[in-house]
């Protein structure tokens, strides 16, 4: 076999062999994720690793293997290894950022995660602090960088050698053949990130396919089928996205404040999880005054999912997040749109570097007459470093600009601070620095600036003319054996508040979501008109229920029970009361979760066919 042959057959499997290298450095920082490993999840997961690599090398059997006559000139060489080391690093970056990126995210990361950076200067503003944070996984990258580049050296040297064009021509044939074999499978189908599941168990899907497959796989292949599990009648049964309130409103025309607090979880809100030590005082008096809901799931695991579940009604059920997918652009209801017709005004305040994550531009497709951000507040003094102004100072500050409107008006605000790197103003550090982690810190720093937008926002003349919603966009990672699993991983809080409205108050622990507040609002106001939402009101008598897509998994909240399906099939159920999720009730309660089953397929149903056919709206 030639020299040349051998050397590029022997690169692929260097390749490969990195990629697992780095799943043993993914399976020791997130280990708590991963009880149960096995060493098939290894193998399996070289295999994934192989089809990685060869998938990245296509380009190079061309560059590489073709009959040339240049293989022993110094250019030439030089271009090899260039264009090798450029895809070694490109493809063990991507693998090793999602070390970390995963204990915020639940999943590997895809071709949206890339869409997603290069919305703003997100990741620039953030670069320092990520090197700060995790100096490590620079050292790793650069160690691995450098490995590579030794090891290509000292063992992928050219040789002199004779081979003939024919057999050159024969080995590039079968070299050819054998790459685009194994980077597409044998089967009737390409190889998927879904094919993972039926080599181990749910939980360990993550860690079987590495983050160059799943990105690779992803961009640019998130196309809905339509789905026919119901036919219409019965359809509308489980699931009708059209709502229309027939019920008078307990309020005339109130402001609106809406508040999503980044990365909140019940982990952290003592008047939820029942702990003795709660970060979260102020919270916890708010709720104390306003209805509380215990049970409330996310629709999705990132704030780009968070708005448009929140804003319009719209949750994640689908490989990539609505706002980078190819269906951004088709006609939605949001709570703008819909207020502005019966003579609100609204804005958006987000106190992040203007554009980050497409959020001015989801708001201008939301219909809201402002946008204020970072730019807006034009006062660099107090600007964070990395992610924007600080949220005591910016909070407060979106009042005086909610006093320049007309009413009744409706804000949208989202925080920023309880966000990676954790940063707290010099000036409150000595204040904000007994928790366990930077985290914890952050949430007290968060639900201070919390308390100071309150303080200030009650000696308005409109306060006690306003509706106050309060929630979160998600959760953070987690090392709580609670809080990183499924259901801990999506409960946040959800508070309704309104300061002349006592019957807006109390404890329920009916199963709610993100995309429910949008008909619950309408429903206070006696919004007059039909309207199109995936969610129902929080205060119609019957049951709730949630639903989410994480990476392949759906997850449904419902009847006090929590089921996850993926690949067509039934994983597991819970009680929602079993945290620890010990005790699978999929054969005890079948009936419970079938039922579940069939009201998360009449979801998805109705949410793509309303994405194909632009048909979220009622005109």
């Amino acid at each position: 076999m030639p020299h040349y042959f051998l050397n590029f057959i022997k690169k692929l499997l260097f390749l490969a062999t990195i990629f697992s290298v780095l799943r043993i450095f993914f399976l020791l920082i997130n280990h708590n994720l991963f009880p149960k490993v096995s060493i098939t999840d290894f193998l399996v997961g070289f295999w994934f690793d192989l089809v990685t690599a060869a998938i990245l090398f296509i380009p190079l059997v061309i560059i590489e293997l073709f009959p040339n006559p240049f293989r022993t000139k110094k250019w030439y060489n030089f271009v090899l290894k260039t264009i090798y080391l450029l895809t070694f690093s490109v493809g063990i970056l991507m693998n090793i950022a999602d070390i970390e990126y995963f204990r915020h995210t639940s999943t590997r990361s895809t071709g949206s995660t890339l869409t997603m950076l290069s919305y703003g200067n997100d990741l620039w503003n953030q670069l320092p602090s990520f090197i700060q944070d995790f100096w490590y996984l620079l050292l790793l990258l650069i160690g691995t960088i450098w490995f590579g580049y030794f090891f290509y050296g000292k063992y992928f040297k050219p040789k002199v050698e004779k081979v003939s064009i024919y057999k050159q021509s024969i080995l590039f044939i079968i070299a050819s053949l054998l790459l685009l074999s194994l980077g597409r499978g044998w089967g009737l189908r390409p190889i998927a990130p879904i094919n993972a599941s039926k080599y181990t168990i749910d939980q360990n899907v993550p860690l079987v396919l590495n983050s160059t497959f799943t990105i690779i796989k992803s961009i640019g292949n998130v196309t809905l089928q339509e789905k026919t599990y119901f036919d219409s009648i019965t359809l509308q049964k489980w699931v009708n996205p059209i709502k229309q309130m027939n019920t008078p409103g307990k309020l005339n025309q109130p402001n609106i404040v809406l508040i999503l607090l980044e990365s909140f979880s019940v982990e952290y809100i003592g008047s939820i999880n029942g702990d003795s030590v709660s970060y979260t005082p102020f919270m916890d008096e708010l709720a104390a005054k306003g209805m509380l809901f215990t049970n409330c799931y996310a629709n999705g695991k990132k704030s780009i999912d968070a708005v448009p579940s929140v804003i319009a009604s719209v949750p994640k059920l689908m490989g990539e997040e609505f706002i980078t997918s190819n269906y951004a652009t088709n006609k939605i209801e949001s709570l703008p749109k819909l207020l502005k017709k019966v003579g609100y005004e609204s804005a958006f305040f987000h106190g992040a570097t203007n554009g980050s994550m497409n959020f001015n531009q989801f708001a201008a497709k939301a219909q809201y007459d402002h946008y204020f951000g970072r730019t807006e507040y034009n006062d660099e003094n107090g600007f964070d470093g990395t992610w924007g102004i600080f949220d005591h100072l910016f909070l407060p500050w979106t009042i005086d600009r909610m006093n320049a409107f007309s009413a009744p008006f409706f804000s949208t605000i989202f925080t920023i601070s309880s966000h990676p790197p954790f940063t707290i103003p010099d000036s409150l550090k000595n204040r904000f620095h007994s928790g366990p982690t930077k985290m914890h810190d952050a949430v007290l720093y968060a639900d201070y600036s919390l308390r100071i937008f309150f303080e200030k926002i009650k000696k308005e003349s409109w306060y006690n003319n306003t509706l106050f919603v309060v929630t979160a966009d998600h959760t953070p990672a987690s090392g709580s054996p609670i809080y990183f699993k499924e259901m801990g991983n999506m409960h946040i809080p959800l508070i309704f508040f309104h300061p002349k409205l006592p019957s807006l108050s109390g404890i329920s622990d009916k199963i709610v979501s993100q995309i429910d507040i949008l008909p619950s609002i309408l429903q206070l106001i006696g919004y007059p008109d039909p309207f199109f939402s995936l969610g129902n009101s929080v205060f119609d008598p019957g049951k709730g229920y949630s639903v989410s897509r994480i990476g392949n998994k759906y997850l449904i909240f419902g009847r006090h029970n929590f089921l996850v399906f993926e690949n067509g099939k039934m994983i597991k159920m819970f009680d929602i009361n079993d945290k620890l999720q010990e005790k699978n009730l999929l054969q005890s309660k079948p009936e419970t979760a079938k039922y579940l089953k069939n009201k998360l397929l009449a979801y998805i149903q109705q949410y793509n066919h309303a994405l194909i056919t632009n048909k979220m709206t009622v005109d």
